[in-house]
């Protein structure tokens, strides 16, 4: 082979020294990007919901702190137990939301805590969120707790559609830990 052919194949001084310079470089950018990454602030929950409360318009507020409605506010670690339900409209939704807010209450009332209060809240709100509109869907939520001077929360909410049903549910999740239906423990 020739000198010259050989010296086209097998790279130069320069060139390998370039190429780990180069390596070297990488390496640190990408570290300075995971480091960067870890270290930033996970995307925290701060949203407010437009809902229908007991026949009127109302604001469910979710934020890394907790949960604020007509009812008051609940701190994160206060809350209990939240519940998802899909409603029909209509005078099916009347029975439909009458048997998710019955629903609900029972589920409450086996925590003990909220039996009376959450009978109550459940099954009316559950029989008003299903006869508003008439046709379609809504989704019905309870959030139960305990504010934090020792008072029995409930907050029943209703939402007009799935999607912004899922993303609070995916909220409520990240904010309590708890599926819904599951019964935060002493």
């Amino acid at each position: 082979m020739s000198l010259v052919f050989r010296n086209a194949l097998m790279p130069s001084e320069n060139q390998q020294v370039l190429r780990l310079r180069l390596a070297y470089l990488m390496r640190r950018l990408l570290f300075v990007a995971l480091t960067a990454g870890l270290l930033s602030p996970i995307a925290s929950i701060a949203d407010t919901y437009d809902a229908l409360c007991n026949k009127n318009d109302c604001q469910i507020t979710i934020n890394d702190s907790g949960l604020e409605g007509p009812q008051g506010f609940i701190a994160k670690e206060n809350i209990i137990q939240w519940h998802s339900y899909k409603i029909a409209l209509g005078t099916a939704g009347v029975i439909n939301g009458g048997n998710a807010g019955l629903a609900a209450a029972t589920a409450a009332c086996f925590t003990g805590v909220f039996c009376p209060v959450a009978v109550a809240v459940g099954v009316a709100g559950g029989n008003k969120a299903g006869s508003i509109l008439g046709k379609g869907n809504n989704y019905f939520l309870t959030v139960m707790g305990q504010k934090d001077d020792g008072s029995n929360y409930v907050e029943s909410f209703t939402f007009p559609n799935k999607k912004i049903t899922k993303k609070f549910q995916k909220e409520i999740i990240k904010l309590t830990g708890l599926r819904m239906g599951q019964v935060k423990s002493s």
